[in-house]
């Protein structure tokens, strides 16, 4: 049976002090990468001349203003060709090991859309906030309340995001949100129980920046709205926060990720990569 095949689409806009470590992350898994493009939106921080220096090794790059990150993403996607997708954000990054574990879930189960690992938390500095087990992804924790899929980590297949119409161009800030929802809800879903991805909170983010707060609380209100079968449902979300609860408590999870926070935290994780994914 033929293994499955991965396009990476990464966006970048000033993030000259990432972006390194970004690309470096995928290129160092490059055997298993089909498509690796790099959609920069005309930034003026060096991040350009970073792209250039990796150029051969980056299948296709742009560097011209492209309307946002969900045109940057959505733009990729039509360009790519792999059985499976991820985008991974310039100021994030994959860990040793990553790619291939993950392709094996959807190689070992055709049924499965979406696979999610284990994420662990940087700073600006590249050093472990925190350790991240989380219970799910499924269309059963969703419609509990629970959804918070760590985007850097997750790969899905083009064919369910293709059948759940990609992308929404016009959002900014829950773009990942509100395509879960579509996507879990047309798909299998699998948690893989290894830590594949690094998500970074800095000040320049757009989480973290006050200048996106005011949009993103008007895009969450949005999508409640335009999923009232998923949010919504206070008795329900009390049930799910409860299923919750019992879930880190019964498997483990939630201590095992205490006991891994506390062995990593304030590490810089170039040191400490290797020991993460064997946790």
């Amino acid at each position: 049976m033929a293994r499955a095949t991965l396009s990476i689409v990464m966006p970048s806009f000033n993030q000259a002090r990432f972006l390194e470590e970004a690309i470096g992350s995928v290129l160092a898994q490059r055997d298993r990468v089909k498509e690796f493009f790099v959609l920069d939106a005309g930034s003026t921080d060096g991040s350009r001349e970073i792209i250039e220096k990796y150029s051969e090794q980056i299948d296709w790059w742009r560097s011209e203003p492209d309307g946002g990150q969900s045109n940057a993403i959505a733009d990729g996607f039509e360009r790519s060709t792999g059985d499976v997708l991820t985008w991974l954000n310039s100021d994030d990054a994959l860990l040793p090991g990553a790619i291939n574990a993950l392709l094996d879930c959807f190689d070992a189960d055709p049924s499965l859309g979406l696979v999610e690992g284990d994420t662990v938390v940087v700073d600006g500095d590249s050093r472990v906030m925190h350790c991240d087990r989380r219970a799910g992804p499924s269309r059963q924790w969703m419609r509990y309340g629970y959804m918070r899929i760590h985007q850097p980590s997750t790969f899905f297949r083009r064919d369910v995001y293709e059948q759940v119409g990609g992308v929404d161009r016009s959002l900014h800030c829950v773009m990942d949100t509100e395509l879960w929802y579509r996507i879990l809800s047309n798909t299998k879903a699998a948690r893989l129980e290894r830590y594949c991805g690094v998500h970074r909170i800095h000040e320049e983010a757009k989480g973290s920046a006050d200048t996106w707060s005011e949009k993103y609380r008007a895009e969450r209100d949005m999508i409640e709205k335009k999923y009232p079968e998923i949010c919504g449902h206070p008795i329900r979300y009390q049930l799910g926060r409860v299923a919750y609860a019992w879930d880190r408590i019964s498997t483990g999870r939630g201590r095992k990720a205490q006991r891994e926070t506390q062995r990593f935290q304030g590490k810089p994780l170039r040191e400490i990569a290797d020991e993460l994914v064997y946790c």
